[in-house]
């Protein structure tokens, strides 16, 4: 009878450490579902750890990214820095405001791509359309130095193994900051469309010769025309 009661008690208790155990593991979310939502970048470093916000963010960067892969909002800015550099950022810096006219929330569309589970890299397709009524993105292409021959009106910029962290919130289960790392893994393709819809090279620009950065997102609840408003 002893030597049952002591079994029974060993069963109960290797139970409940399983129990236990099993409550403290949490399943993790997908990285695709935590990265849903909208986002404000309220932090930007380049290569070297400087500071690039201001220059990349204005009024504000903001992006929506979607189920369905979509992506919008006021990121032509940051993707314009990450393809091609700093060199003439500043002459450019007033047609860039031009061919991006957020002031009229005329927002910039892409994708992303997320394998299932939980990857810490993924894939980003920003389109970069002219919206300025005149100049715009040629403008903005030719003071960068892009060649005659590759001006066009929309560019798809893809940078494949981007690196995401979704960390938690100090002391909470949140998860309100996203940051992208542009690293050494980063590679980049440069496509445009023709009549048909084909993707064909683009060769405007090198591939290598894209800009390393660590861009944080901060997850906010109001829309992206509020966003845009409250930094006119």
């Amino acid at each position: 009878m002893l030597k049952n009661k002591l079994f029974i008690g060993t069963v109960f208790i290797s139970l409940l450490l399983c129990i236990s155990a099993c409550q403290k593991e949490e399943i993790e979310p997908p990285t695709k579902v935590l990265m849903q939502g909208t986002w404000e970048l309220t932090a930007a470093t380049d290569g070297s750890g400087n500071n690039i916000l201001d220059i990349v963010a204005f009024p504000v960067t903001a992006i929506q990214l979607t189920d369905d892969n979509g992506m919008v909002g006021t990121q032509g800015p940051l993707f314009t820095y990450s393809v091609y550099g700093a060199s003439q950022w500043v002459t450019a810096n007033a047609k860039i405001k031009q061919a991006f006219d957020y002031a009229n929330f005329r927002f910039n569309t892409g994708e992303y791509f997320v394998e299932g589970g939980n990857p810490t890299r993924f894939t980003v397709e920003a389109k970069l359309q002219a919206t300025a009524l005149a100049g715009g993105l040629t403008d903005v292409l030719t003071i960068l130095g892009v060649g005659q021959g590759w001006l066009q009106q929309v560019i798809y910029h893809k940078f494949l193994n981007v690196k995401v962290t979704i960390p938690k919130a100090e002391n909470s289960k949140e998860r309100n900051t996203m940051i992208w790392e542009f690293d050494n893994e980063t590679t980049a393709a440069y496509n445009y469309k023709d009549g048909l819809g084909n993707s064909l090279l683009w060769g405007g620009w090198p591939v290598n010769n894209f800009s390393k950065g660590t861009y944080t997102f901060t997850k906010r609840i109001s829309g992206l025309n509020a966003i845009v408003t409250e930094h006119l």
